[in-house]
């Protein structure tokens, strides 16, 4: 049984159920979510709500959590775990990714992202489209590298950071825990 369960059917959630469908690993794939105004979000339906994952373990070998909020994501993704879900990285067939690189659990890779050589990511990470991490770069737990980013070679970003839109990340630089970036910026 190869079935993934996502949770959260916002924005985050079609980009990353694209990204699922498109990888063509799993048979069944729906959402949990708490908007009650929608029951499915293309064709994947949203058969309950977010905390009532634990009664699909049953059905839903794999776990995936799309929402934008790092800290929530991060601590979902650990429940998840601790339930016995497996919680996959998702990855774009259009991203391009070294495989001298480590993704960790619950990270997605969306279209146009690059990883390059000897990068870790960490888990629950989300690389936004067109974001590119360098060679030698370390990305911490429940980071989110937003669309167009660029993190250059050598850099460290600290856990439950997010570098918003077009921003530069120069090399070698060490980004601290819960840091936000602005748009457009360069450090």
């Amino acid at each position: 049984m190869s079935n993934l369960l996502i949770i959260g059917a916002g924005g985050h959630g079609k980009v990353v159920v694209e990204a699922a469908e498109l990888e063509n690993k799993y048979e069944e794939i729906s959402f949990l979510d708490d908007n009650k105004e929608i029951d499915k979000i293309y064709n994947f339906p949203i058969v309950g709500k977010i905390d009532e994952y634990k009664k699909f373990k049953d059905k839903y070998k794999y776990a995936f959590v799309a929402i934008g909020n790092n800290k929530a994501r991060l601590k979902l993704i650990e429940e998840l775990i601790k339930e016995g879900f497996i919680v996959p990285k998702i990855i774009h067939p259009r991203a391009t990714v070294s495989k001298y690189s480590k993704i960790d659990a619950g990270t997605v890779v969306l279209s146009g992202s690059i990883v390059n050589v000897n990068s870790h990511i960490g888990k629950g990470c989300i690389l936004n489209i067109n974001s590119t991490i360098d060679h030698d770069s370390i990305i911490e737990d429940g980071v989110h590298i937003s669309s167009g980013a660029v993190i250059r070679s050598m850099v460290k970003i600290g856990e439950l950071s997010t570098i918003k839109a077009g921003a530069c990340i120069t090399q070698g630089k060490t980004v601290e825990k819960n840091t936000i970036i602005n748009p457009g910026t360069v450090i």
